[in-house]
């Protein structure tokens, strides 16, 4: 678990993924489709107020969850291979 944005969290994603800012991710409970990491970077340096806002990520090869009191949700998840 490390305190870091969610653009850097991303970035990290994509670096240990087998595509890097290419890889296909899904937000859960979203009903759009599957986009690039590259993509959510853009989304969120266009429409984020405080990209610089910080929260604690845990980053594996299979996604990123957001840490907190209740326990840790799942923020973005590595599309599955079809």
């Amino acid at each position: 678990m490390t305190e870091m944005t969610l653009i850097e969290a991303l970035k990290k994603l994509a670096l240990i993924t087998k595509k890097g800012l290419d890889e296909l991710i899904h937000i859960p409970d979203n009903a759009s489709g599957p986009i690039t990491i590259g993509e959510a970077i853009k989304e969120i340096q266009d429409h984020d107020s405080d990209i610089s806002e910080t929260d604690d990520y845990i980053i594996g090869s299979d996604g990123i969850w957001k840490t907190g009191e209740d326990g840790s949700e799942i923020v973005y998840q590595i599309k599955e291979s079809e």
